[in-house]
C-alpha cells in the first residue's frame, strides 16, 4: 500500500501511525454504537418505544447470580469528551472493586495493521472508480472541511472514507474505552475483549460495495448536521436516557429499507448474540466490569434482556 510501512520496525517506532489507526478503529466502534442505537428496540425497523421500559434508563447495571460475586455492565459512548470520560462516583466504585475489565475489543498492534490493510483496495481499483467522480469530489471536500488528511484516499474503500468522516473532533485524544483500559492496567486487572478486531472490522469491510457506497453517500450528505447531532447524542447519554439515545440515533441509520435491515442485522442482532454468549464465563466467574456501547443494552435482543433470560438478575445502579 502506498505511503504506509508495515514492517515490524515501523509498527513499533511510529507512534503517529499507531495513533491514527487506533483512532480510526475507535471511530469504527463509535459508528457501530451510533447506528446500533437506531435499532435498540431489538427489532430492526421497530420504534425505540417498543423496547422493554425497564431498560429505558441507566448506564451502569449490576448483574447478580446466587453463589458468585456480582459483575457490572456499563453502557459507554465512544467519545473523548471530558463530560463522558470523567467517571461518575458509582461507576468508579464498581470499576475499582472489580477484578477483571472486559471491553468490546482489545486493540493490539497486529490488529491495527490488519485494519489498515483492510481499508485499502489491493487490486488496482480506486475510490473514484468505485463511487464515481461526483461523490469522490464531494468526499474530498467533506474531508477537507473536517480537517481530515486525505493522504492515500484514492486507494481507500468506501467504508474507510466513511470512517474518516465519522471521527468526532478531538478534544483530548483519550477515549472513554482507552481510559478504562488504562485504569485497569494501573490496577493490575485482567483485561479481556468480547470481540476480535477482525470481527469488528468485518462489519463494514464485508458489506457489498454498493452498500458501502450508499453509506458513504449518506455520511457525506449528513456532514452539515454532524456536530449538532453528536451533541444531541451526548446530551441523551449524559442524562442516562437510553430511549432518547435510540430515538436520536435513528437519524444515523441508513435510509433505504433493505440496506437498513442488512446493516442493522450486522451491527446489532448478530453482535449482541455473540457478545452475550461470550459474557457468560465472566458472569459465572463473578467480579467483572464489562463496558460496551450503550446501544447494545436495551431492547428485546439487547444484552440486558439476554442476560436476564440466561438466569441472571439485572439491577440499574446509575
Amino acid at each position: 500500500m502506498p505511503g504506509i510501512d508495515f514492517t515490524p520496525a515501523a509498527r513499533t517506532s511510529s507512534k503517529n501511525y499507531s495513533y491514527f489507526f487506533r483512532k480510526t478503529l475507535l471511530a469504527l466502534i463509535g459508528v457501530l454504537s451510533l447506528w446500533t442505537a437506531a435499532a435498540a428496540s431489538g427489532n430492526v425497523g421497530a420504534k425505540p418505544a417498543d423496547a422493554p421500559s425497564r431498560y429505558a434508563r441507566g448506564l451502569l447495571w449490576k448483574i447478580e447470580k446466587p453463589g458468585v460475586a456480582p459483575s457490572y455492565l456499563l453502557g459507554t459512548i465512544h467519545s473523548d469528551d471530558p463530560r463522558v470520560t470523567t467517571l461518575p462516583a458509582p461507576v468508579a466504585r464498581a470499576f475499582d472493586g472489580s477484578k477483571r475489565f472486559v471491553m468490546e475489543a482489545l486493540i493490539d498492534g497486529d490488529g491495527l495493521v490488519r485494519m489498515a490493510q483492510a481499508m485499502y483496495f489491493n487490486d488496482g481499483r480506486t475510490l473514484e472508480q468505485v463511487i464515481g467522480k461526483p461523490l469522490y469530489e464531494q468526499t474530498l471536500k467533506a474531508l477537507a472541511a473536517r480537517g481530515v488528511p486525505a493522504q492515500n484516499v484514492e486507494k481507500q474503500k468506501p467504508w474507510a472514507a466513511m470512517m474518516a468522516l465519522s471521527i468526532p473532533p478531538l478534544k483530548t485524544g483519550e477515549y472513554l474505552d482507552l481510559i478504562l483500559e488504562q485504569r485497569a492496567a494501573r490496577q493490575g486487572k485482567a483485561v479481556s475483549g468480547l470481540e476480535t478486531m477482525d470481527e469488528q472490522i468485518a462489519v463494514f469491510n464485508d458489506l457489498p460495495l454498493p452498500d458501502q457506497v450508499a453509506l458513504l453517500r449518506e455520511t457525506v450528505a449528513s456532514q452539515a448536521d454532524f456536530d449538532k447531532e453528536l451533541e444531541g447524542l451526548l446530551q441523551a447519554y449524559l442524562a442516562r436516557d437510553l430511549a432518547a439515545l435510540a430515538e436520536l440515533s435513528a437519524k444515523h441509520a441508513p435510509g433505504e429499507e433493505r440496506m437498513y435491515r442488512t446493516v442493522m442485522d450486522r451491527l446489532l442482532i448478530r453482535r449482541n448474540a455473540r457478545m452475550a454468549g461470550r459474557m457468560h464465563p465472566y458472569l459465572d466467574e463473578g467480579g467483572s466490569f464489562i463496558a460496551v456501547g450503550a446501544a447494545h443494552l436495551p431492547g428485546r435482543t439487547g444484552l440486558l434482556n439476554r442476560i436476564e433470560e440466561a438466569g441472571y438478575r439485572v439491577i440499574s445502579v446509575y
